[in-house]
């Protein structure tokens, strides 16, 4: 009898390690799989990409193309759709006086390619100029200002 009441103690033994290891099986599954989940329904930059890109608008009589140039603008952000600049050459002469920059594309030492919108005036002026330098600042819009004059129009003697 005490051979037989032994292989029972370790029946009932091996029956209790196995339903842990059951347990701890069914446990890791269910973590697992609601990892896998979480991860699938992540949303992923290439969505972001998109949205960014969907709100990038375009101006009639501009021409998009990509340029090599120096920015000096300080608000690229990813927010705005686009960043109002005015392009000049190393010589300070004026190329465009409104153009949009976009997104930056690559960026090799000092120069870095960027999406721009250009007016189709201005194009031409571009591809000599590319060949100096261009470089992006900030769009000032000039405001005219109304002198007034000071004065009557009766002349009073006395």
């Amino acid at each position: 009898m005490n051979g037989i009441s032994s292989n029972l103690k370790e029946e009932i033994k091996k029956s209790h390690d196995i339903k842990k290891k059951e347990k701890f099986k069914f446990i890791g599954a269910i973590l697992a799989t609601n990892i896998m989940v979480a991860v699938l329904c992540m949303p992923s930059q290439q969505a972001k990409i998109a949205e960014r890109q969907s709100l990038k608008t375009l101006h009639p009589n501009y021409q998009m193309m990509a340029l090599p140039l120096q920015a000096l603008v300080s608000n690229l952000s990813d927010n705005d759709p686009e960043t109002p600049v005015t392009l000049i050459t190393r010589d300070k002469k004026v190329i465009a006086e409104k153009a949009f920059l976009h997104e930056e594309i690559k960026a090799s030492g000092e120069l870095t390619q960027f999406k721009i919108e250009i007016s189709n005036a201005d194009i031409a002026k571009v591809g000599p100029a590319t060949e100096l330098g261009v470089i992006a600042v900030p769009y000032v819009e000039n405001k005219k200002i109304k002198s007034i004059k000071r004065g009557s129009k009766y002349e009073v003697s006395l």
